[in-house]
């Protein structure tokens, strides 16, 4: 049996967020430290009772099925999917939430309730995809160390609704329109007894944006730091 902490990814979605491909260049980022593997949507559930870390990376919602996404087949999760997330969440056990998962199955409420992050339809956005500079700010955290302001080609996103009960600390920001927004973000706790850390990184609309040395090492970083 691996004494590797196991990481299970999301993954799948529409190809316009290539987090499958995303995913193996984080795996491939970390090397043979951890015991890697990626799921497509709500099958990643199924594992979540031998998953160490559970990185949420696919966009999986009700209206995945228009042409504009590629007809895709939408598959919510079943009550014991749900019954699973939730229980892992109020194990204590981590999260790393990534750019557009937080917009994931928006009919399931509660979902983003555990995430912690959610983009509300109708509600939420994004600026152009374009090249953005991302300031670092001095907060002492691991997560952030060894990064410096960056500059990324990539999509912001604003007006995210945070989960009542969590009290995240901001760790980078870009500015957009006057406002500066957040590209990552970390609490503890809040959601449900028992919840332990959840990491939220906004940036990385596809693999140009992955181009940016930053992301190496916050990805590193990040994970490092949920599994501590």
């Amino acid at each position: 049996m691996s004494s590797k902490s196991k990481i299970t990814f999301l993954g799948g979605g529409p190809a316009f967020h290539p987090v499958d491909q995303q995913a193996a260049a984080i795996s491939a980022w970390l090397g043979s430290a951890y015991d890697c593997s990626v799921l497509d949507g709500a099958m990643a559930f199924d594992v979540l009772s031998s998953t160490d870390c559970f990185v949420l990376m696919g966009l999986h919602w009700s209206g995945m099925t228009a042409d504009w996404c590629g007809n895709l087949t939408y598959n919510p999760p079943s009550e014991s999917q749900k019954s699973a997330f939730e229980g892992y969440v109020a194990s204590g056990r981590p999260l790393v939430i990534h750019h557009g998962a937080i917009g994931s199955y928006d009919d399931w409420p509660r979902f983003g309730e555990l995430l912690g992050f959610t983009w509300i339809w109708d509600k939420t956005s994004h600026s152009p995809i374009g090249n953005y500079s991302v300031r670092v700010l001095e907060t002492g955290s691991a997560l952030v160390a060894g990064i410096t302001d960056f500059q990324i080609h990539d999509e912001l996103y604003y007006d995210i609704h945070i989960t009542p009960s969590l009290n995240p600390k901001v760790h980078a920001e870009a500015d957009y329109n006057g406002k500066a927004l957040p590209m990552i973000m970390t609490a503890e706790g809040g959601r449900v007894s028992g919840a332990g850390r959840t990491v939220y990184l906004a940036n990385g609309h596809d693999m140009e944006a992955f181009k940016c040395p930053a992301m190496k090492t916050l990805w590193t970083n990040a994970l490092n730091w949920a599994l501590e």
